[in-house]
């Protein structure tokens, strides 16, 4: 009867192991948040296109990976990608979320740029982090800026942030004299900025942040199938078939 326990319960742990494991056999989830042009995602959660999602797309393609596409709030999506939930992200490194859970491709896939808007003078815009030292500036909500969020919350730094929910209310925030500045990508601030008439507005390129794939390191194999991701990457490089 012991030995007929023993078979049961190491039958069970198996069960349970392979089951845990196969929930990764699936197709994998690539996470994505709105960050047009490069992620386009309606109310959070509908992708609808995008730079950075066609490439990935194509670089899966090519691997042989099988994947879903699914958008969240940036918040969400990198506590998910922390945990597991989603499993691959095309994003910054830094990000404390997430920092150490995921295997980081060995090169960078893209850049973006991190750039400080303002109001008033040329003179007056910070040509550096430290020059943000002891100032106000609006930023967007959900938002970590590639591990730049905690310079900014430093109490050291005496950094007051005003947060927005949109890249839109961040810029009228600033017209209405919330904070001197607005901190935000360039990408998406250009998109916004051809929305809304804000005379005279000045920017400044503050940090360039590298972009890399991202593999939630619970996932087996996830060294073999970042592999497959790079090796599928470089070929349509080589190709001309990605920037």
């Amino acid at each position: 009867m012991k030995k007929k326990l023993s078979g049961i319960f190491v039958s069970a742990v198996l069960s349970v192991f392979c089951l845990a494991t196969y929930s990764y056999s699936a197709p994998l989830e690539i996470g994505a948040l709105n960050f047009p042009p490069y992620y386009n995602v309606e109310n959070d959660t509908t992708i609808t296109g995008g730079y950075y999602v066609d490439m990935l797309k194509m670089v899966f393609e090519r691997a042989g990976v099988e994947y879903t596409l699914k958008g969240y709030p940036a918040k969400r999506l990198y506590t998910n990608v922390g945990d597991g939930t989603t499993q691959v992200w095309m994003g910054t490194i830094g990000v404390a979320e997430y920092e150490g859970k995921t295997i980081v491709s060995p090169k960078q896939t893209s850049e973006i740029n991190l750039e400080v808007y303002t109001l008033g003078s040329a003179e007056m815009l910070p040509k550096t982090l430290d020059d943000l030292k002891g100032k106000s500036v609006i930023t967007i909500f959900g938002y970590n800026y590639g591990g730049t969020l905690k310079f900014l919350n430093d109490p050291q730094n005496n950094i007051k942030t005003e947060p927005a929910k949109t890249h839109e209310s961040a810029f009228k925030m600033l017209q209405v004299g919330r904070a001197p500045f607005v901190l935000d990508y360039r990408e998406p601030a250009t998109e916004t900025l051809a929305k809304i008439n804000i005379p005279d507005i000045k920017k400044n390129s503050i940090k360039n942040l590298g972009i890399y794939i991202h593999i939630s390191n619970k996932v087996p194999d996830a060294q073999a199938i970042m592999d497959k991701l790079m090796k599928a990457y470089d070929e349509l490089k080589a190709e001309g078939k990605i920037k």
